[in-house]
């Protein structure tokens, strides 16, 4: 899943830890980012300093962000939906990573399918992580991983200005971002054509919405 999904719990909450839930929803792929030798496994999440609420708050958003893996990825519906989109890559693509690629995809548009369905999302995601302190946060995953971490206040910076996750909304943005995930994972480049891929999987990820999330338009 991704940084929608996860954050979806608690992103229309407005209680003043809440903004602190949502970063923590998102911090395991921002660490991804910033440090790929960095983890906020459960297992790390176990010694998470515990001296501020604030802490406390971004403990609980990482293990959702486990707990919602576990229980999306091991499901019928998700699970069916990757492989088939994975099985056309595969037959079309040579030579890419035709499962990682069906996988991510499916993900990344489930975040498209829930700002279709509730146009408010998106502004809701974004006037939380406004309104956090990076430094806390960045002192947090230093606290919880032992990494020194030189820049996350930088990419926590770029990630609040950036505002990508508004192109999910057409099946060229949102290729544009996968191809953006696929080039800092270091494992190939994907060729233009791909778009039509992000097309033709974009209205059957919509049926996903429902079976995790009930009515949310």
């Amino acid at each position: 899943m991704n940084y929608l999904a996860h954050s979806f719990p608690y992103v229309f909450h407005d209680d003043q830890l809440a903004c602190w839930r949502v970063a923590g929803t998102s911090l395991p792929d921002w660490l991804r980012v910033i440090d790929k030798q960095a983890r906020l496994r459960p297992e790390v999440l176990a010694r998470a300093p515990r001296n501020d609420p604030r802490f406390l708050a971004m403990t609980q958003g990482a293990q959702r962000h486990h707990d919602d893996d576990l229980r999306f990825h091991q499901h019928d519906a998700f699970d069916a939906l990757s492989h088939d989109v994975a099985a056309g890559i595969r037959l079309r693509f040579l030579g890419l990573r035709a499962s990682t690629l069906g996988h991510v995809l499916v993900e990344m548009l489930l975040d498209a399918a829930l700002l279709q369905q509730h146009p408010a999302l998106l502004h809701r995601f974004y006037a939380h992580i406004d309104a956090l302190d990076d430094v806390v946060v960045a002192a947090f995953v230093r606290q919880t991983t032992g990494r020194p971490l030189p820049l996350a206040e930088l990419f926590l910076a770029r990630f609040r200005t950036s505002r990508f996750l508004a192109l999910y909304t057409t099946d060229e943005g949102l290729f544009d971002c996968l191809r953006g995930v696929w080039r800092r994972a270091d494992i190939g480049e994907l060729p233009d054509e791909f778009v039509d891929v992000v097309a033709a999987t974009r209205g059957r990820v919509s049926s996903l919405v429902g079976h995790f999330f009930g009515s949310v338009g």
